[in-house]
């Protein structure tokens, strides 16, 4: 067999649950008979568990096979799970010592469960099944639009963090609420739920809402927002009311808030703003 033919066998050769190649007798050929550098046009690495179900699988156009770090024009790589995983990336790296994966330029991931995140750089730990990246996010979900710089995902406890600067845009039978806050940000996709830290701010149809603090529990089907609890200087403006408080509770649909906490309350007049 030539140099070609042992090149493309190792380009589709199966590499087991620890991230080494296989069989090694075919590495040796290919080492022996390869020069350094040799690059292929196709290039696919798949892992097993112990039980023999496949784990994670790397495909691309191009790569260096002698490298430790596998060089991939452009890149796309499954993870599967409870939740499988699909990324895509215009180029990207594979170590294979660690199977960690990183990735650049028009970075798609999509999970089974219907959750899409993009981004410019992304960095893929295989061993504790997360994602990290320190460029701009944005994930979609429907009902749902998620902006913010850096961040980190955990697709097999469907939780997304963003670290700053974050915009959450909800949509549902009551229209479009826009929460904004310096970040971080949590949404917990398992179990409903999102929370905001540092200078939240709330905006809908029935006025403003600012907050230290913000939790806000979502309907399971639409992901509208249902409930929101809002923590620590909380600071409302709804038509001509205005409050403030330690503590509010606020139910979207129903247009009802519960203020706690030394609350106060006032009625302003055409342009008139609340004073603290």
């Amino acid at each position: 067999m030539g140099k070609r033919e042992w090149v493309i066998l190792a380009a589709v050769v199966l590499v087991s649950g620890c991230g080494k190649w296989t069989p090694s007798a075919q590495r040796a050929q290919v080492s022996a008979d390869t020069p350094s550098g040799e690059t292929v046009s196709t290039f696919m690495l798949v892992g097993h568990t112990d039980d023999g179900r496949k784990k994670w699988e790397v495909r691309g156009q191009t790569a260096n096979l002698l490298s430790e770090t596998v060089h991939l024009s452009p890149v796309e790589a499954t993870s599967y799970g409870n939740t499988k995983l699909d990324l895509t990336a215009d180029r990207g790296q594979y170590h294979r010592d660690t199977r960690n994966i990183h990735l650049e330029q028009n970075v798609v991931l999509i999970t089974a469960d219907g959750v899409r995140l993009k981004t410019d750089s992304f960095d893929w730990d295989a061993q504790r099944q997360t994602g990290t990246t320190s460029a701009w996010v944005t994930v979609l979900r429907p009902g749902m639009r998620v902006v913010g710089q850096g961040g980190v995902c955990f697709p097999k406890v469907k939780r997304v963090r963003l670290e700053k600067s974050v915009t959450v845009t909800l949509l549902g039978n009551g229209g479009q609420t826009v929460v904004t806050c310096d970040g971080p940000m949590e949404v917990d996709y398992g179990r409903h739920k999102i929370r905001f830290w540092r200078d939240v701010l709330v905006k809908d149809l029935k006025g403003t809402i600012r907050s230290d603090r913000l939790d806000v529990a979502l309907n399971e089907k639409t992901n509208a927002m249902e409930r929101a609890t809002f923590w620590g200087h909380v600071r409302m403006n709804q038509g001509p009311q205005s409050a403030v408080a330690n503590r509010a509770n606020y139910w979207q649909l129903q247009g009802r808030t519960r203020l706690i906490g030394h609350p106060r309350l006032a009625m302003l007049s055409n342009g008139e703003k609340w004073r603290e």
